[in-house]
């Protein structure tokens, strides 16, 4: 191979390096905050499911996607972006500030019982029927004999009377866990992954 060849061989390594890597800044934040979203249905409480309908992902310029808050088993939220070239991508990022450690995308609960869902505040709790309503909430029905003591935070069951009992479908402190132990990291790198081998 010339000099020449060489040379534009390159210069087309560093334009597709260019693209992907542009490319990448915003697919892989995309992957990551679906499957964000897809994990932290799953790991939350789910009784009617509206909880786990309730998740939103904002992008970074202000796209909002938004599930319907609606009763029912966990349905994906899925935030569709046009392909960026590498070029695109840098324009976007530096338009919306992304360069300057801003975050890219966000994921938030948009329940007005988040809080309590969360684990963050105390709550009042009663069943409004004997077993959860989703399957996934049934498959982590977890049920003590003795009633609550209310207010309470969403976990703790028992506590409370011996005519009634009360129970909950996701662990203690669940999001907490979920961010700080691992998987939220997991989930971004598996994201990442794939964004690059489908780059690719």
């Amino acid at each position: 191979m010339g000099k020449k060849g060489f040379l534009q061989r390159g210069k087309d390594l560093v334009e597709e390096l260019d693209r992907l890597g542009g490319s990448l800044a915003l697919i892989g934040p995309t992957l990551a905050a679906e499957r964000i979203v897809r994990e932290v249905q799953q790991a939350g409480p789910s009784w009617t499911g509206k909880f786990s309908n309730s998740w939103q992902i904002e992008g970074p310029q202000g796209q909002l996607v938004k599930g319907d808050g609606q009763p029912g088993e966990p349905r994906p939220v899925e935030f569709t972006s046009t392909p960026f070239t590498g070029r695109e991508a840098a324009a976007t990022l530096f338009r919306t500030g992304v360069l300057k450690d801003k975050v890219i995308f966000k994921v938030s609960n948009f329940s007005p019982y988040v809080a309590e869902a969360t684990d963050q505040v105390e709550g009042v709790f009663l069943r409004p029927t004997p077993l959860p309503l989703t399957a996934l909430g049934r498959s982590k029905f977890d049920e003590v004999g003795r009633g609550r003591s209310n207010p309470s935070k969403r976990w703790q069951t028992g506590g409370g009377g011996l005519d009634s009992s009360s129970s909950r479908t996701a662990a203690k402190d669940w999001l907490t866990d979920y961010a700080g132990g691992g998987k939220l990291d997991r989930a971004v790198q598996i994201a990442l992954d794939a964004a690059l081998r489908g780059l690719r």
